[in-house]
């Protein structure tokens, strides 16, 4: 029966390869939806921030607040998206999703009290839970069961090319039409590049999971079952552990760091760098691209875990170049394009240290948690940044801010992925144990 079952499984993998698997059909997607989402929608959001105080001299924090209400709007709907992904059609979600995104960014540009950033925020939080934070993340990690983490890369990256070309298109197109028209037409380029693939191509996973890129050389996929049986620690087990406390700070904090990202151009301003502000961004979303790509090869080639550490290596050194800058061009810009690799460790190395210190039982459920880590610990960063400006009247606090909390991050994962990988070993302990007690027949 198992020889039977074992050669049918063969010959499948063998009709697969003879044809683009499916798999990479869900990865285009992704790149569209990165692209398309946090690359223009969110990455380039930050290039409007100086027209609008410009000409609405709205406060630098009380504006950023509403980035905050966005974040915070973000994290209250994680929950409730990571239990309708997979019960749900995914395109009916995600096209949703990026229709109310896109009109919530379109409408910015009618604005001119800094009460209704804070509306359009909260419900371009909400849409963004469900277009582009949760679905591109879970999908990777449903139908790559093989390079999973350069699936990641090569999906997250896109993110980086969709900033590094809307903040140049968007800073041009401020300047030739202002910054109200621009909101609108960022918005129609965002939709334009999801919606076809969101309404065509995106589904949540395989019909079978051993149809997942991979899952036929992958050993804890079962030959001998048609269903997956995936290992890992449960969700209420795993929330429970000084782990996941780990795992869920450093993603936090990664995400505070990651929200500089927002101010480049504000900063430049203030070290006399104003001429350069809007491409420091493009920079950043440059060395993203590159940085995706590295960190995911580097995940698969030397684990999450020390792909992370190598990464806060590279964003402190960056926060350190703008603190030191002193308005040097050079410096700033050599920052600039280190603190995109750092950037990118949010959306490539945060999901796989999940699967990496958990497993893939309950991975959509603990993954969708810690996002709410990156959205309401991050959604607190720009706010953070602003306030302190405010307050002293430089970014030198915050950068020193992005120092300490690179180092306390990278305590936290070595201390985090040690006590999970007791975690994990317990699990398989126990899951060992209940195997020999089943009955054989």
């Amino acid at each position: 029966m198992r020889m039977r079952q074992h050669t049918t499984n063969q010959t499948g993998g063998e009709r697969r390869s003879r044809r683009l698997h499916p798999a990479w059909l869900i990865l285009i997607a992704c790149c569209f939806l990165q692209a398309g989402g946090m690359g223009t929608i969110n990455n380039a959001a930050g290039i409007m921030v100086p027209a609008v105080l410009g000409d609405l001299q709205f406060s630098q924090g009380s504006f950023m607040l509403y980035f905050t209400i966005q974040g915070l709007c973000m994290t209250a709907a994680l929950p409730v998206a990571g239990k309708l992904l997979p019960k749900v059609s995914m395109r009916v979600l995600v096209s949703v999703g990026m229709v109310a995104a896109a009109l919530a960014f379109a409408s910015m540009g009618q604005f001119n009290a800094v009460w209704q950033w804070y509306v359009a925020g909260a419900v371009l939080g909400v849409a963004a839970a469900f277009a582009f934070l949760l679905p591109a993340p879970v999908m990777i990690g449903n139908w790559f069961k093989k390079k999973a983490g350069l699936a990641m890369g090569i999906a997250m990256a896109c993110s980086g090319i969709g900033g590094a070309v809307m903040n140049p298109l968007g800073g041009a197109l401020i300047q030739s039409l202002g910054w109200r028209p621009t909101y609108a037409v960022l918005a129609l380029i965002a939709a334009v590049l999801v919606l076809p693939f969101s309404l065509l191509v995106m589904k949540f996973k395989p019909a079978d999971p051993r149809d997942a890129y991979g899952a036929d050389e992958v050993e804890d996929t079962p030959a001998s079952s048609g269903a997956e049986t995936a290992s890992g620690v449960s969700a209420a087990r795993a929330v429970r552990s000084l782990a996941f406390a780990c795992v869920f700070l450093v993603a936090g904090f990664l995400s505070l760091e990651s929200a500089f990202l927002q101010l480049m151009p504000t900063y430049a301003g203030t070290v006399g760098l104003a001429a350069v502000a809007a491409f420091l961004p493009s920079i950043a979303m440059i060395s993203n691209i590159v940085g995706k790509l590295v960190l995911g090869w580097l995940a698969d080639a030397v684990g999450p875990r020390n792909a992370t550490l190598c990464g806060f290596g590279v964003g402190v050194t960056a926060f350190a170049l703008f603190l030191a800058s002193n308005g040097n061009v050079g410096m700033v810009m050599v920052a600039a394009a280190l603190f995109g690799v750092l950037t990118a460790m949010v959306t490539v190395n945060v999901p796989l240290l999940v699967r990496s210190a958990f497993g893939s039982k309950d991975y959509g459920t603990l993954f969708s948690y810690v996002s709410i880590g990156t959205s309401l610990v991050g959604s607190l960063g720009i706010s953070v940044y602003g306030f302190l400006f405010d307050r002293f009247g430089s970014y030198d606090p915050g950068l020193m801010l992005g120092i300490g909390t690179g180092v306390a991050s990278a305590a936290l994962l070595l201390v985090g992925m040690a006590a999970a990988k007791r975690l994990m070993g317990a699990a398989h302990v126990r899951s060992g144990a209940v195997q020999a007690e089943e009955p054989a027949f």
